[in-house]
């Protein structure tokens, strides 16, 4: 963490910069219809972010018909804006362009202002939840119009701060992944251990004569 600091007290002597997050972000509406070389079908989880269709669900979840789909092409981001408030928004990191339902919102970012993969964090961060919680309309169902992101102030350091962040931040998933890997093998083991023990002891099928044979 010491380098982070370091890099802000030299690159940011004045303090960092914040920036209403529409000046940042530019909404995409190109549709499937006006590229019919992208057929990937995406959705948007709040928990793996944008993962193809038929990851997410059993069989075909999708219109037979997506001419009317949004096309999200790399780096882009989506986000389901009845679900945005529970983190239902992910960036597109692999190099396959696809489409997404016309539910969702998808949009570009200004790379020379600002990481895909900071904003993404930035997103999913508790300051920036809380602050697109607040936005929903008093009783109504959630739904965050894109209007509505120039309400959302965040910190826009100089790119060498946003890369150090991201490095220290991927770094943290990845470990996190491992281990949660690791204590779900654990946990698949001890289960199949106590349903071994469980069933032997409760069947008494090598009880005779009222003791164990």
């Amino acid at each position: 963490m010491s380098n982070i600091h370091e890099l802000i007290n030299e690159l940011c002597p004045d303090g960092v910069e914040f920036m209403a997050i529409d000046e940042i972000i530019t909404r995409v509406r190109e549709k499937g219809k006006n590229d019919l070389s992208v057929s990937q079908v995406y959705a948007v989880s709040n928990t793996r972010g944008i993962i193809k269709a038929e990851d997410l669900h059993d069989g075909q979840i999708h219109s037979d018909d997506t001419s009317n789909y949004t096309i999200i092409r790399p780096a882009m981001f989506a986000y389901n804006p009845a679900r945005l408030n529970i983190g239902s928004i992910g960036l597109l990191e692999t190099d396959e362009p696809g489409l997404v339902s016309p539910m969702y919102v998808v949009f570009a970012i200004d790379n020379s202002l600002m990481l895909g993969k900071y904003l993404f964090y930035v997103m999913k961060s508790f300051d920036v939840m809380q602050k697109i919680k607040s936005l929903t309309e008093e009783a109504a169902r959630f739904r965050f119009d894109f209007s509505r992101w120039k309400r959302i102030k965040i910190a826009v350091p100089p790119m060498p701060v946003q890369m150090e962040i991201v490095r220290i931040l991927d770094k943290f998933t990845e470990l996190t992944t491992e281990l949660t890997t690791e204590l779900t093998t654990e946990l698949t083991l001890r289960k199949k251990q106590y349903e071994h023990y469980r069933d032997e002891l409760l069947t008494f099928s090598n009880l005779r004569g009222g003791v164990y044979s």
